[in-house]
């Protein structure tokens, strides 16, 4: 069963947000995408943050390795190999979705980040808090005040030079283009495949995201399950 941050989070609105919930947060994700081992701790300057971020990845590793490892893909991580039995099966899935006529979005890739959910969130759910820990939680619960079950956003899958002036896009100040949140791959399949489409050589994909509580979990379903060779 996944883990989920103990640190609690004020309910009245404009209370500060103790460092604890992004701390573990921030540690969770990042040994959910770091297989095999428990990552190191970065040095920081706040104890808190510090107790905090290893608490998480513990939680993190233990997930990862009991439920399977993540990808953080536009947090610039390159997808390790599988070399031994604690990171086998770390590679795509079958998506679910159904065959479309001329382009297929069969896989998808179990992934971690927050970038493309900040997306999500200033799209669908403008006004709701993103950043300090709290970017999953609030889509989570955007998406259950609404009844949406799923979310798709167009995505290029390379990136370009990030922007130098950033202009508060997660997705475009990294680099990566990305196109109008939807509810229904019908909706947001034409975005992705136009990428492919008009584009010489260009990947592209959805970011499918369901609600998973406070975390930032997605899959990602590249077009015709194709990724940049340097991925």
């Amino acid at each position: 069963m996944t883990q989920h941050n103990p640190h609690s989070v004020p309910l009245d609105p404009g209370v500060f947000v103790p460092v604890g919930v992004r701390a573990w947060q921030d540690g969770y994700d990042e040994a959910i995408s770091s297989p095999p081992d428990v990552p190191r701790t970065p040095l920081v300057r706040d104890p808190d943050y510090a107790g905090a971020w290893a608490d998480g990845a513990l939680a993190g590793n233990a997930d990862g390795r009991a439920e399977g490892w993540r990808w953080a893909y536009f947090e610039g991580k390159v997808r390790p190999e599988p070399k031994d039995e604690a990171i086998a099966g770390y590679g795509p899935q079958d998506s679910g979705e159904p065959e479309g006529t001329t382009f297929s979005f069969a896989h998808s890739w179990p992934c971690v980040g927050e970038r493309p959910l900040l997306v999500m969130v200033a799209q669908f759910a403008p006004g709701e808090s993103g950043g300090d820990g709290l970017t999953g939680r609030s889509l989570a619960q955007a998406c259950a005040d609404k009844g949406v079950r799923q979310l798709y956003l167009p995505v290029n899958l390379s990136s370009s030079q990030p922007t130098k002036e950033p202009t508060g896009d997660a997705l475009h100040d990294a680099g990566y283009w990305h196109g109008t949140v939807s509810e229904s791959l019908e909706e947001a399949a034409p975005e992705a495949i136009a990428q492919v489409t008009v584009r010489v050589p260009s990947f592209a994909g959805l970011v499918r995201y369901a609600p998973a509580a406070e975390h930032n979990f997605f899959d990602l379903l590249p077009v015709d399950g194709l990724l940049p060779p340097e991925r």
